[in-house]
């Protein structure tokens, strides 16, 4: 017979003590909001750790909404860190009601903090306070809504911090948004040199289309006088700046519509040319590459084509790249002796 024991263990083991509870959320808040150096940082630290429920959650936008208690910009700071309430329209909105009633530049600086990433942010760019509007160009995506927003500011007149970060942003425009920046432009008609540089910063290809492979013409919805002139200003600023600065997108456009169109090649000849001609060597490689699988058993005629920007490219490149673009020459030539002679005529200049 096996006696049962398991009684007994139970019983004679020890009866361990659970620990002592740390600090709770408000209790943190506090010490965060104290005047001891030592007690900030380690409040601080623990905020960060620690992960408030949708409890905590609340009782923090409580805090945040009281103007007396002194907590509410620790408050605000670990709602800037914690953003689960991001999925909460209430809390959204909540938080730019703060942000825009507020007097305290430095409690709206860390409302806005909490707002980055999201359209809300673009509100907050014209703020009279250097260190909010910083803060909002800093968290203001590029979007739809956006654009409008961040257009005005910089039409406006910012500082040249804060300049740089939204011109920054603009660069990185997404193409399917390019038109409408376009039209908010035609709206804002900014001065010319800000039209440049905005214009210098935008996606090439998307230029290409609107301003100069459609005639560089103001489009009939363009009824007031002033939107068409502004149109035709920057119809010929983007046509200067995709001549002067073409990038690797728009090269490789160009060479491959050239090869399939032939009417193409022929209505923007000198456009092309000229934006051969003023390529910068280091995409040589690149764009030889390119030409080399462009041409890979294509007809005389589309070698042809391609040769006319080819021979001027050649004049820009050297090294390995200039090399290559000799051979590749050459190949083409080897491949009829009337090819050979077009493109004996071109390196020639002879019309």
């Amino acid at each position: 017979m096996v006696l049962d024991i398991r009684e007994l263990r139970r019983e004679a083991a020890p009866v361990s003590e659970a620990p002592p509870a740390g600090p709770d959320m408000d209790q943190l808040l506090t010490w965060a909001a104290g005047v001891r150096p030592g007690d900030q940082a380690r409040a601080i630290e623990e905020l960060r750790l620690l992960v408030p429920s949708p409890a905590g959650l609340e009782r923090l936008l409580e805090i945040a909404a009281d103007a007396a208690d002194k907590r509410r910009r620790p408050a605000i700071q670990m709602l800037g860190y914690h953003r689960s309430w991001l999925a909460s329209a209430k809390a959204m909105r909540q938080m730019v009601g703060l942000a825009r009633k507020e007097g305290d530049p430095a409690v709206v600086a860390a409302l806005v903090w909490g707002l980055r990433q999201c359209d809300e942010a673009a509100e907050f760019l014209a703020h009279p306070a250097a260190a909010v509007a910083r803060e909002a160009a800093l968290g203001t995506p590029i979007s739809r809504q956006t654009l409008a927003p961040i257009l005005a500011a910089l039409a406006g007149g910012v500082p040249a911090g804060i300049e740089d970060v939204l011109l920054g942003k603009f660069r990185g425009m997404h193409p399917s948004q390019v038109r409408y920046a376009i039209d908010l432009l035609l709206e804002l008609h900014p001065a010319e040199s800000l039209l440049r540089t905005l214009l210098g910063g935008l996606p090439q290809l998307p230029l290409f289309e609107l301003f100069v492979e459609s005639g560089q013409t103001a489009p009939r919805a363009l009824a007031e006088a002033e939107q068409a002139r502004v149109w035709q200003r920057m119809a010929r600023i983007a046509a200067q700046i995709l001549q002067d600065r073409p990038a690797t997108e728009l090269m490789r456009h160009l060479l491959s519509k050239s090869s399939e169109d032939e009417a193409f090649a022929r209505r923007h000849a000198r456009f092309l040319q000229r934006t051969v001609q003023r390529t910068d060597s280091s995409l040589g490689a690149d764009l030889i590459g390119h030409l080399e699988r462009l041409t890979f058993r294509a007809s005389e005629d589309k070698v042809a084509r391609l040769a006319q920007l080819l021979v001027g490219l050649s004049g820009q490149l050297d090294g390995e790249a200039g090399h290559r673009a000799t051979q590749l020459l050459e190949d083409w030539k080897g491949r009829s002796a009337a090819l050979k002679l077009k493109i004996y005529h071109l390196e020639q200049g002879i019309s």
